[in-house]
């Protein structure tokens, strides 16, 4: 929207700019005061209209797939009942704050605003809706973290600084325009390019993102093919755009504008926009359009109708600051409706507040530990467990295969029928047992609400939860394992459920600092054979250790001859012999403790990975060993990096022990978290680089490092394991006592 045209000052000739003063021109006070006025009104009724497009543009964000997945959409209202309380709300907030934005841009024939009428108060507003959606989405993506669903990069990834340069700078260099607001767009340019900084250097998951850029700048300079320098090419000159408008933001901080409306701010907000729109033009021409071609032109949309908001915003805000309210035009100042800016402000941060504080209660994870008195285990609860449960839920997920592919006549009716012949057969057994009440109601709610085709993972997880709590107050040793299969169809998501029975042998209590934690020492009921000795789920209060795992594991060691790796490895027979005569070491000096070594290892591991739950810092070396690699991989090797080195500070085993554990993966495996660890723990303890280029492991130098290592006494290597737990994660490592 361009200025109005006004008179020629000090009777001179019209200026160039015949749209405005000359920038340098003093006007005398009357027409300048009009003139703020004039641009405060203007200012006032860009940011009215942008409310209304840019709130029903965060509005349809809830029509937009919340998550792409093998080329399918995942709408947000398949999965919010996945989600805990403040991650729903983290979901939603988008789409509420566009709700909200309509809600202030609405007028009516007699009022400037339904509920906001000044201009400054629906800035101030506007504000504060788009800090609680930052708000709700921080808190919300802490405690999803802990549940059996995240919430999608694409909602969690920081864009506070990155909307603050675009909206910083298109405000600024409008206000730079009008003398009595020109300090107030220089501090906003200055600001911008703040915002910029913050953004590109304030660490992000162990590393600045200047250097992840940086390092992205090689590798195009030194891409083969002029077609994929072009390509990511234009991915950098996208995370290089809020560098770019910061600067040119900043060269106005000192000069005036020649415009009301100058390119930089329309370029602030349609530049980033226009770029992403170029990824969906490529995309459209090689064939390529879907779901995600058309998710990411919303989102261009939605940047666009985001920052133009922020923009107006702050610009009405800063006018109404810096000037003062007795010059404003009545009806639009002193004289308005409404709430004063005073009051708006005040009712916006006590919101902002209500909000932090009602999502950080909802948010909180539940609390660790447990206090779980074994009873003797009994024939009759060994049958429920270990063989009515199982076949009720063979038969249930026999059911559930027919109802879903839609033939719901002949086997599947058959199916269901007998469904619930094992449930009753099941609860039957269970009410007959003198404790058995509890725990039979328990069962009963699981397969009645089980069986609904609409149940969501969350509440499966929460009906298992139910049973083995019921069974913790009988004093029962059982525990049921809750696994949710999310997969992605044609017809849209389809979850799966699994319980696997375990039985309890031992409850181990741990305390850290003023934290309880706890382990379980368990056996498979069904015959089941996991790979792992033991396994650790944010959600849950405790780990678990899974005792025949850890038996089959030291009985294969223990045997004459037994090797490190259990298939023969031609290329690397030289190193994994290495590693074959450390192990006969240690079986040696072990003896019949090796069992319980591996078990009080395996419980070390497991209980670090309940310590560090799921905002483990990310290790420096594993950004620089996975540049490039997801955010999901790279939190595993970090989580697993973190759980070894506690692993081989455990009292009742060598740390020998891990280190001939991990050895096999440095050299055999082609890829996975045990490699990437393997390499980084041997790595850390001997101080040396064992690698060539980026992650290609050296042979003959890790297993020279391997040799030294393992040959260091055991209080040696606690000790440097220790210092290099603090060397990856900058604090010292937490010692657990057992209660």
């Amino acid at each position: 929207m361009s200025a109005p045209r006004l008179p020629p000052q000090h009777g001179a000739c019209a200026p160039q700019n015949a749209g405005a003063p000359p920038p340098d021109a003093a006007a005398p006070p009357g027409e300048e005061s009009a003139a703020t006025a004039m641009f405060y009104r203007m200012s006032a009724e860009r940011l009215r209209a942008r409310c209304l497009w840019s709130g029903l543009a965060l509005a349809l964000s809830a029509l937009v797939p919340y998550e792409v997945a093998y080329g399918h959409g995942i709408f947000v209202w398949s999965v919010l009942p996945e989600l805990a309380p403040a991650a729903q709300v983290a979901a939603l907030a988008p789409a509420i704050a566009g709700l909200w934005l309509l809600f202030l841009g609405a007028r009516t024939a007699r009022r400037a605003g339904l509920l906001v009428e000044r201009p400054t108060s629906r800035a101030i507003a506007v504000l504060a809706a788009f800090v609680a959606v930052n708000v709700a989405v921080w808190i919300g993506r802490r405690s999803s973290a802990w549940d059996m669903l995240p919430l999608p990069d694409s909602l969690v990834t920081r864009p506070a600084p990155f909307l603050a340069v675009f909206a910083f700078t298109a405000a600024g260099v409008v206000l730079r325009f009008h003398a009595r607001t020109r300090r107030g767009g220089s501090a906003l340019l200055i600001a911008s390019l703040a915002a910029a900084l913050v953004f590109y250097f304030w660490p992000s998951r162990g590393e600045i993102p200047a250097q992840t850029i940086a390092r992205a700048a090689v590798l195009v300079a030194t891409l083969p093919d002029a077609r994929f320098q072009l390509g990511y090419g234009m991915v950098l000159l996208f995370v290089l755009g809020p560098l770019a408008i910061a600067l040119l933001g900043l060269a106005y901080a000192r000069s005036v504008p020649r415009r009301e409306h100058p390119g930089l701010a329309i370029a602030a907000v349609w530049a980033m926009p226009g770029l992403m729109l170029l990824f969906v033009y490529r995309a459209f021409l090689s064939g390529g359009w879907g779901v995600e071609a058309g998710t990411v032109a919303f989102f261009a949309l939605l940047l666009a109708a985001v920052v133009a908001a922020l923009a107006s915003a702050i610009e009405v805000l800063a006018l109404g600051v810096m000037v003062p309210e007795a010059e404003l035009e009545p009806g639009i100042g002193a004289s308005a409706g409404g709430a004063r800016p005073i009051v708006a402000a005040g009712a916006a941060a006590a919101s902002v507040a209500a909000l932090l504080g009602a999502l950080l209660v909802l948010g909180r994870p539940a609390p660790k530990g447990v206090d779980w008195r074994l009873g003797a285990p009994t024939a009759e609860w060994d049958r429920v467990y270990g063989e009515l449960l199982p076949s009720w839920e063979r038969a249930r997920i026999a059911r559930d295969a027919h109802a879903r592919s839609g033939r719901a006549q002949g086997t599947g009716a058959e199916a269901q029928v007998l469904t619930r012949a094992r449930s009753r057969e099941m609860l039957a057994v269970a009410r007959a047992q003198p404790d058995g009440e509890d725990v039979a109601a328990a069962l009963a709610t699981l397969a009645a609400q089980v069986d609904d085709l609409e149940l969501s993972g969350r509440a499966f997880g929460r009906l298992v939860a139910e049973a083995n709590d019921a069974a913790r107050r009988a004093g029962l040793g059982y525990y049921l394992d809750a696994a949710v299969n999310l997969s992605v169809s044609a017809d849209g998501a389809t979850r799966r459920f699994y319980t696997t029975p375990y039985r309890v042998r031992e409850v181990h209590a741990y305390r850290v600092g003023d934290d309880r934690f706890a382990t379980l020492l368990v056996e498979p009921m069904t015959g089941e054979r996991r790979v792992h000795l033991g396994f650790s789920r944010d959600q849950d209060p405790f780990a678990l250790v899974l005792g025949s795992e850890v038996r089959s594991y030291a009985e294969r060691f223990d045997q004459e001859g037994a090797t490190c790796h259990a298939a023969a490895d031609g290329a690397h027979a030289g190193a994994l012999a290495r590693c074959d005569a450390a192990l006969a070491k240690l079986r040696e000096r072990l003896g019949s403790t090796l069992e319980r070594a591996v078990l009080a290892g395996t419980e070390r591991h497991e209980l670090q990975h309940q310590i560090d739950g799921p905002h483990l810092p990310l290790s420096p070396a594993v950004t620089e060993l996975l540049a490039g690699f997801s955010d999901e991989a790279q939190d595993r090797v970090s989580r697993e990096l973190s759980a070894y080195i506690a692993e081989m500070t455990a009292g009742d085993a060598p740390p020998q022990l891990t280190l001939v554990h991990l050895f096999p993966f440095g050299v055999v495996a082609r890829g996975g978290a045990e490699r990437r660890v393997a390499t980084l723990v041997l790595e850390t303890l001997s101080g040396k680089k064992l690698r060539f280029g980026a992650r290609e492991v050296d042979p003959d130098t890790y297993a020279q490092a391997f040799e030294e290592q393992v040959s260091r006494g055991d209080d040696e290597l606690r000790e440097a394991a220790r210092r290099g737990y603090r060397e990856h994660f900058g604090v010292d490592l937490q010692e657990p006592v057992r209660e």
